[in-house]
């Protein structure tokens, strides 16, 4: 059988073999100290330079670091605060430190499906200034194994691409907070269906689909800009659309 996928997307994303990420976005001291971060734990131990995934899953997952300490090190990586407004979220998400910790403490301590851990930071859970993008970031570093995938526009995109549907909800080129743990559910099963297929882990999925952007984008990435939004989905943000796909996932979960 052909993979469940929509071409050209998917005989793009086949052809192009994953590529390590390596560090990335800005060194945690240096990030902590720009936007002002005051009682950050053990602050002159974050790391002096900029981190790869796997260094900074060490640190979140690591017991003897507060979880504040990873949650640092996690925006640095992510560059929370680069957009329009970002020192904003920043301020608003670290001022709500009461209640990231025990967010990050459960998200640390495992025992958690992806739904409930998406919903940890939704509704009444909600940290002002911590969007999907930025909050599947914290799934992912924290939780014990790194299946907990990070939806940002870039993996929400490709991922709509490739099925040709509203999997992941988009506020114009950036992942709504419409979405619900339904969402980030078929969302990830997307990214272990296609490493079944590609041979791949989830992460290195994940890291393909991320791709890399700036004046010579990657393949993958050129390929998204240049394919969104002219894809056509099925079902616009339907949820009976997205249960019918999804049938094992409740519909009140979309």
């Amino acid at each position: 059988m052909p993979p469940p996928y929509r071409n050209p997307h998917y005989a793009v994303f086949a052809a192009i073999p994953h590529v390590p990420q390596g560090p990335v976005g800005y060194v945690p001291k240096n990030w902590a100290d720009s936007h002002k971060l005051s009682g950050v734990p053990s602050a002159t131990a974050l790391p002096t330079s900029m981190l790869d995934r796997h260094g900074v899953r060490k640190i979140c997952r690591n017991p003897a670091n507060h979880v504040l300490f990873g949650y640092v090190c996690a925006m640095a990586w992510g560059m929370q605060g680069a957009g329009p407004g970002g020192r904003g979220h920043v301020a608003s998400a670290w001022a709500a430190q009461a209640r990231l910790i025990p967010k990050l403490t459960a998200l640390r301590a495992g025992g958690l499906t992806r739904a409930a851990a998406y919903d940890l930071f939704t509704g009444r859970g909600a940290v002002p200034g911590l969007g999907p993008s930025y909050f599947t970031k914290l799934l992912y570093f924290f939780s014990p194994e790194p299946t907990f995938y990070i939806m940002d526009q870039w993996t929400g995109k490709s991922v709509d691409l490739l099925t040709g549907e509203w999997v992941v909800r988009m506020a114009g080129n950036a992942v709504s907070n419409l979405n619900k743990a339904g969402n980030y559910q078929a969302f990830c099963e997307e990214i272990d269906s296609l490493a079944g297929l590609l041979g791949n882990t989830g992460e290195q999925i994940e890291e393909r689909m991320f791709s890399k952007g700036g004046h010579h984008p990657a393949p993958w990435r050129a390929h998204v800009v240049a394919n969104w939004p002219a894809h056509k989905p099925h079902h616009r943000y339907l949820r009976a659309g997205l249960h019918a796909i999804y049938p094992h996932i409740p519909i009140t979960c979309f």
